[in-house]
């Protein structure tokens, strides 16, 4: 197709004193068109995502003055680092301390923010689907005490007693009636991994809203270097023998993104479109946000209709790229642009899929942010030729923000209806051809 239709753009101009020119009529050339017209209707919508062992877990909260207040937790699995682990005839536990490996965050890090952490009492299934909605029942009991804390992201060294730890880390420390019943289990527990699971199902960890703007943490859950459940402990016989033993988690466990959003706090124009269901509030102003939070619907009513005049000739889409501005008013040092964004097409049911202009790669289909057009831009060449052609149905397109799962990213757009020069539209060169 593609090919195709490069030969029916390349020959659209004659070229005067080319070999063969005067073999061809004027009237034989193909004549390409061009359009930035077409009807565009959209709209934002509240989305869930799967947030199952994704490649980091988040964890804070924000207040952002358009899209509300966003809480996020993990729950998670731990497993042992080393199978046999026997504590002796008399231990005695020291302290027990979640320690967090911080790989990004997004928002403002300097507002504090009030952990908890709570034991789980149903197991985590590698068999189960989770969302960002999903939850799993735990004891109602703090082993964090509503510890506080600054999340440092740049900070590249911390010295946490004998050791340096040349990594940006959160240390929460926990009960020791965790510690404790951890060291009490049976020694069986300690013989293999699924066995440990068994009697300790794991960790729901979550914060508190946040009254100021706050932040979104990025935790490399599977950093086993610096993402560790550390138990110290010593034996009442030798007291200054301080000795750890540490949990940790893998790919191989289960865990997830658990998020609450709080939409009615947000900007008024948001607040209409995405609680009151304003959907023509969309032409103006559109939304994306990761977290399983906020997709686009972008339609355009009578792609399928285009050819229905042209008597016998066949429209050829030589290229049609779809072009979303980004308000850029709303970008700032706390709410940066994300880098990645994902197009689907709707199938009549509602599910999505990958476009056929997908597949033929990044550097054609888009899906960056471009600096020069404030905007970003996706080809969708193949898909309008199929809708126009009557090969798809014509049920839209769903933009968002790529890694919605493990991401905390925003972003506002300028609609097809935008009080802004730079609106939403659908750029497209074409041709017509006889049959």
């Amino acid at each position: 197709m593609i090919g195709t239709l490069l030969l029916a753009f390349a020959a659209c101009k004659k070229t005067p004193g080319t070999i063969g020119n005067d073999l061809i009529s004027d009237s034989e050339y193909i004549v390409p068109y061009y359009t930035d017209t077409v009807e565009i209707v959209c709209y934002s919508y509240i989305d869930s995502v799967s947030t199952k062992n994704t490649n980091n877990v988040l964890l804070g909260s924000m207040k952002d003055p358009v899209f509300g207040n966003s809480e996020a937790g993990f729950y998670s699995q731990f497993r042992l680092s080393l199978a046999g682990q026997n504590f002796g005839d008399n231990p005695v536990l020291d302290s027990l301390v979640l320690q967090l490996s911080v790989a990004n965050y997004y928002g403002d890090t300097n507002v504090l923010q009030t952990v908890h952490v709570y034991e789980l009492t149903d197991t985590l299934s590698s068999n189960s689907s989770y969302y960002n909605h999903s939850s799993v029942d735990y004891l109602d009991f703090d082993l964090a005490n509503g510890y506080q804390f600054r999340p440092r992201p740049r900070t590249a060294m911390n010295i946490v007693g004998d050791d340096t730890i040349n990594h940006a880390i959160i240390r929460i420390p926990l009960s020791a009636t965790l510690g404790e019943a951890l060291m009490n289990l049976d020694t069986v527990a300690y013989t293999q991994p699924d066995y440990f699971k068994e009697n300790f199902y794991g960790l729901y960890v979550t914060c508190d809203p946040v009254s100021q703007p706050g932040a979104i943490t990025s935790i490399s859950l599977t950093d086993n270097s610096n993402t560790l459940l550390q138990l110290y402990y010593h034996n009442a016989e030798h007291p200054d023998k301080a000795m750890r033993y540490d949990f940790y988690v893998t790919s191989s466990d289960t865990y997830f993104n658990h998020i609450d959003h709080d939409y009615t706090q947000g900007s008024p124009e948001f607040v209409d479109q995405l609680v009151n269901g304003n959907t023509a509030a969309g032409q103006q102003t559109v939304y994306a946000q990761c977290m399983g939070g906020v997709r686009t619907r972008v339609y355009m009513p009578n792609l399928e209709h285009w050819a229905d005049s042209l008597e016998g000739s066949h429209i050829v889409i030589n290229e049609a790229k779809l072009v979303l501005p980004v308000d850029e008013t709303t970008v700032d040092s706390l709410f940066r642009l994300p880098s990645n964004f994902i197009l689907l097409g709707f199938h009549t049911d509602s599910t999505t899929y990958l476009l056929p202009d997908y597949f033929e790669g990044v550097n054609y289909f888009g899906g960056t942010y471009n600096t020069n057009q404030q905007a970003v831009i996706f080809r969708i060449s193949e898909y309008m030729q199929s809708v126009v052609s009557g090969k798809k149905e014509n049920c839209g397109l769903s933009f968002g923000i790529n890694g919605a799962g493990y991401n905390a990213h925003r972003m506002i757009l300028n609609g097809p209806e935008s009080n802004e020069e730079n609106k939403m539209r659908l750029e497209v060169t074409y041709s017509l051809v006889n049959e």
